[in-house]
């Protein structure tokens, strides 16, 4: 939304505790909203090294208001510019921007984080939506100094369907043994149930396989691949009930199982909302009860028996106590998981 800003903040405790944050992000140009990842790049780690910024902005044609009729179109008629900038000094500064996506058309942008291929590359989820939609991946072939151009994925549509289905939030990560497993969202089309569909790539991301559908329902995933070999999907849950999905595939993607949600630490989303449970005409519906409440995590290697994830909560019960007319409370959770010997 316009007027956003990113901040920016460190924890020298695995997340335990929090400093105040040391840099914040906004953007001074008119209708114009933000948003920001940051990449620790393979010469680097997160102490000392190369980091690479992301920054993207969405363009307002006017100012929006999701009480109006025009709120819809508002959104499918926004402008998105990608930029990526380097730190060399930890985070504190950065290089002038450059910019990543197409200047003309002004459509496409990042729909997940980077990845590090067993050949050294990076791969980054990417694409626009739209009539005609592409979701795929640019490559770095020099440790994210360039981008490539916008490489297809996805077949859209896919086998068995006459409509593209519009991929779009995507996930990946490298398993044990080289595969490349995708997952993305998709929630575009008439009795769509939102479960995640998957593809493969055997070869770095060269070819992959036909899109299918699996058993997870939701948005906005993560994904992370442990020493062991096991691969772990976070995501804004839209099956089970609302909360931050945790499932895992011990065959490469091949099957997956729902394990549990995530713990929000204040134990308002528990008291609130743990009591409902989607039933199947739940999952039919553009947006099941609560299902808002959490979202976007984000996955973290902190050793090699621990991984930290980190995600998005919001509690609409406080709005009217503490946060201004249309605003949403929303805050960052973190949650600390032991990796399985």
């Amino acid at each position: 939304m316009p007027g956003g800003e990113m901040h920016f903040a460190r924890s020298s405790d695995t997340g335990k505790t929090w400093q105040k944050p040391y840099l914040n992000i906004k953007s001074d140009k008119p209708l114009t909203g933000i948003s920001a990842c940051l990449y620790n790049l393979p010469d680097g780690n997160w102490t000392f090294g190369r980091m690479m910024l992301y920054t993207m902005e969405g363009v307002w044609l006017e100012e929006p208001d999701q009480s109006k009729p025009n709120w819809a179109s508002l959104v499918g008629s926004r402008k998105f510019d990608s930029y990526y900038s380097f730190s060399d000094d930890g985070g504190y500064t950065f290089s002038e921007k450059m910019l990543l996506s197409d200047p003309n058309k002004r459509n496409d942008f990042a729909q997940g984080g980077m990845i590090e291929l067993p050949n050294g590359d990076l791969l980054w989820p990417w694409g626009y939506w739209g009539q005609e939609p592409l979701n795929g991946f640019k490559r770095s072939i020099d440790g994210g100094k360039t981008w490539g151009p916008l490489i297809r994925a996805w077949q859209d549509p896919p086998a068995g369907y006459d409509k593209p289905l519009a991929f779009n939030e995507t996930a990946a990560a490298v398993c044990k043994d080289g595969t490349i497993i995708a997952v993305a969202r998709v929630d575009g089309f008439a009795e769509n149930d939102k479960r995640f569909w998957q593809i493969k790539s055997t070869d770095n991301g060269k070819t992959w396989t036909q899109p299918r559908q699996i058993e997870i329902i939701g948005g906005s995933p993560a994904m992370y691949c442990t020493k062991q070999g096991q691969l772990w999907l976070a995501y804004r849950d839209g099956g089970i009930g609302p909360g931050l999905g945790f499932a895992v595939s011990d065959d490469n993607g091949n099957t997956w199982r729902f394990l549990y949600h995530l713990k929000e630490p204040k134990g308002e989303h528990e008291k609130l909302f743990g009591h409902i449970r989607y039933t199947d005409e739940d999952r039919k519906k553009p947006w099941r009860p609560a299902e808002g409440i959490v979202g976007y995590p984000c996955f973290t290697k902190i050793s090699d028996s621990e991984v930290y994830v980190v995600f998005h909560a919001n509690n609409r019960t406080e709005l009217p106590k503490k946060f201004p007319k249309d605003a949403t409370p929303f805050y960052i959770v973190g949650n600390l998981l032991e990796i399985p010997k």
